[in-house]
């Protein structure tokens, strides 16, 4: 079975995307990151590939409304990252032929069809990656849990990807790689997505793009 897990922050003010304050003041930082996560839930239910989680990070603070009908609640579990995702694909791999995909909650560019190809990369492959430009990742999926490949990651740096590639190398695990995506951390990774918007079609992201029209940091569509 495919399984679609998203890890993501309580939205509160202060708690969420920080390296994008002073630029932007923190109550609207959590502001966009809501309209963030809104995007990733309607990404994984219109992708159609399988059984949907939300992993919020921590417990008995979430939200109590409900996040999406289907959409089971869990928590990451770990002092680090590398321990939360190791947990999380030892819950999401269950049973055998399960197929897993954890992805983030600020990549906002990543559409329905990139989730698509993550699954049908696993058919083959016993590890896919969705490379940030940060040198991170937005995406990693497996077909068996593999602790190891998330030991010794220096997280939260630009060698996060490079990292875990040498550990799949290391390990014998069959990698493929996905395009190279943008999420949102820091006030470049904004203006970034800022100026995409300003020239590129619709696509993926309309309410983190709502919001930016609410905030005045991005003019309406002509």
């Amino acid at each position: 079975m495919n399984r679609l897990a998203i890890f993501a922050r309580v939205p509160v003010s202060g708690r969420v995307k920080t390296r994008l304050s002073p630029a932007i003041p923190l109550p609207i930082v959590a502001q966009l990151y809501r309209a963030m996560l809104a995007d990733a839930l309607e990404v994984v239910a219109s992708s159609g590939t399988g059984q949907v989680s939300l992993y919020w990070d921590s417990i008995g603070e979430e939200p109590s409304d409900p996040a999406l009908p289907g959409v089971a609640i869990r928590h990451q579990r770990g002092a680090e990252l590398g321990e939360r995702l190791s947990s999380a694909f030892g819950e999401l791999l269950a049973e055998p032929g399960d197929r897993a995909i954890v992805m983030g909650s600020d990549c906002p560019d990543l559409g329905p069809a990139v989730l698509v190809e993550a699954f049908a990369a696993l058919e083959d492959r016993d590890l896919v990656l969705g490379p940030a430009r940060d040198g991170g990742y937005y995406l990693i999926g497996l077909r068996r849990p593999a602790p190891a490949l998330f030991e010794g990651v220096s997280w939260g740096t630009d060698q996060v990807l490079g990292q875990t590639l040498g550990r799949a190398e290391g390990m014998g695990l069959r990698v493929a790689r996905l395009a190279v995506l943008d999420d949102i951390d820091t006030p470049d990774d904004l203006v970034r997505f800022v100026a995409r918007r300003c020239v590129s079609p619709p696509g993926p992201g309309a309410r983190t793009e709502e919001a930016l029209r609410d905030l005045g940091l991005l003019p309406g569509r002509g």
